[in-house]
């Protein structure tokens, strides 16, 4: 399971005042706890609504750059930002955080990741918004990766995210991200699937127990990365030990790894 870690995001009070007032300490600090917890990629989202965000991102990456080598994972829906955010990563292999299926998405963004050969994160929502449906949500798919095989991105670089919506809005998205994500799985062979975890439980006591619920269900359906909190010690026991469970952990290596490490919580 390739875990992404979600702290640095301009919707966070904290972090939204860090990157107004160029506070590199609070910044900083969040990229090596997460490094240290075991995230494999840092995922870097400025978007503040205030800010200029192409300058606050190209910031926020040197301060991140400082405390951590972790791969980042450039998170804007504003092209011109992305853009920004991998030409400072042109040493190493980011991903990109995200292509929707409006035209208006496809086509800058893509053009983007065939350009850096990165992977990018696809969300199954399109000019029409979210579709209610997995089958829906499915077609959108579809045509996203129809557009990044003809911009030249290969499937595998294609995380597609069966999006997560808030349980306490609509009870039944849980299973709706999960019937979408086994679709995803079954129709294309080669891409990958993602899924930011914590919006299930916004609004609801006890999230991590219910982002736990969700990442066990997910991973027995084939979940291969997920955007979520890496310090969180029982989210990550949770995940190592599901993915022993869905036959996922060969020899069970990754989870006597942490067993033997004292990760396990």
């Amino acid at each position: 399971m390739i875990i992404i870690g979600e702290k640095i995001n301009g919707t966070l009070p904290d972090v939204r005042d860090a990157v107004l007032d160029r506070n590199a300490d609070l910044i900083s600090g969040l990229a090596h706890a997460q490094d240290e917890a075991g995230a494999d990629y840092i995922d870097v989202n400025v978007a503040t609504g205030i800010s200029d965000e192409r300058d606050a991102m190209l910031w926020a990456i040197g301060v991140v750059r400082g405390a951590t080598s972790l791969p980042l994972c450039i998170d804007s829906s504003d092209p011109a930002v992305l853009e920004a955010g991998l030409e400072a990563c042109s040493e190493e292999r980011p991903l990109i955080n995200s292509v929707t299926g409006t035209a208006a998405s496809m086509g800058p963004v893509l053009a983007l990741a065939a350009r850096h050969s990165c992977g990018v994160v696809a969300l199954p929502m399109d000019e029409a918004g979210i579709p209610a449906s997995a089958r829906e949500r499915l077609a959108v798919c579809k045509k996203i990766l129809a557009s990044a095989l003809k911009a030249g991105v290969a499937a595998e670089d294609l995380f597609f995210d069966p999006l997560v919506l808030p349980l306490s809005a609509d009870f039944t998205q849980g299973r709706v991200t999960i019937e979408t994500l086994a679709s995803i799985k079954s129709e294309f062979e080669s891409s990958r699937t993602v899924m930011g975890a914590s919006n299930a439980s916004f609004g609801l006591p006890a999230r991590s127990l219910i982002n736990r619920a969700l990442l066990s269900v997910a991973c027995y359906f084939g979940l291969d990365a997920a955007i979520v909190d890496p310090t969180d010690s029982a989210l990550q026991s949770t995940v190592l030990a599901a993915v022993v469970v869905a036959g996922s952990d060969k020899y069970c290596k990754d989870y006597m790894k942490a067993f033997r490490s004292g990760r396990l919580r």
